[in-house]
């Protein structure tokens, strides 16, 4: 038999405190009550995502009422949250192969780079794409030099000027347009799902390797 993962162990031992609850506490009301708070901690949940309806008047008191008994139920629900988004999680980071260039980025660009994958690990689809993105174009800024400047340089302007300098070739600068056009619908009227995160993922981490192997130079 193959071994549990970690994850399933967890999983299976929530599962098991569970059955013991319901054998301890064997009524219907006491049923009922778990039923009833795990109900409740989810549309709190709810209305810190996003916009929700009226009537949570009440529950909102009793978030002010009792912080600590509304913490427990919280670790509770994201805890089984995240674990049941474990082994997703592990196979999205099994598609991903290391990035290789002859420089390093700087701490600046690595954070972009770092969060873009992190994102899409965890599922953020949205956040993924926007942050590569910002990877894509904090490496053409500091391959030339303005990282830090404070100067706005449109992104069009930044892969003509890696251009002049040898940074991205012909065929790399029309595949850098070509992936922040798509980043950018993305961004302002089409959200994405994960496979439209991940092909731009890939591209911005292919790029990327690229115009870190580049020497430049005019």
């Amino acid at each position: 038999m193959e071994p549990l993962s970690l994850s399933r162990e967890c999983l299976r031992h929530i599962d098991e405190l569970d059955l013991g609850y319901e054998q301890d506490y064997p009524s219907d009301e006491d049923r009922k009550m778990v039923e009833l708070f795990r109900g409740i901690t989810k549309q709190i949940v709810a209305s810190r995502e996003g916009f929700t309806g009226e009537g949570l008047d009440a529950i909102e008191g009793l978030v002010k009422k009792s912080p600590d008994s509304i913490s427990g139920q919280l670790d509770d629900f994201i805890t089984r949250l995240l674990l049941e988004d474990v082994p997703g999680m592990v196979r999205r980071v099994m598609k991903l192969s290391r990035l290789e260039a002859t420089t390093h980025p700087s701490i600046t660009t690595a954070v972009y780079v770092q969060e873009a994958v992190r994102m899409y690990i965890y599922g953020f689809t949205q956040a993924s794409v926007a942050i590569s993105r910002a990877a894509l174009e904090q490496a053409l800024k500091e391959r030339l030099g303005r990282q830090g400047d404070g100067s706005f340089i449109p992104f069009q302007d930044l892969v003509e000027e890696a251009k002049r300098w040898n940074i991205l070739d012909a065929t790399t600068a029309r595949q850098v347009r070509d992936t922040a056009k798509k980043a950018d619908r993305v961004l302002h009227e089409r959200p994405t799902d994960q496979e439209g995160a991940w092909e731009i993922l890939i591209e911005v981490r292919g790029l990327l390797q690229e115009i870190y192997s580049t020497t430049g130079g005019l």
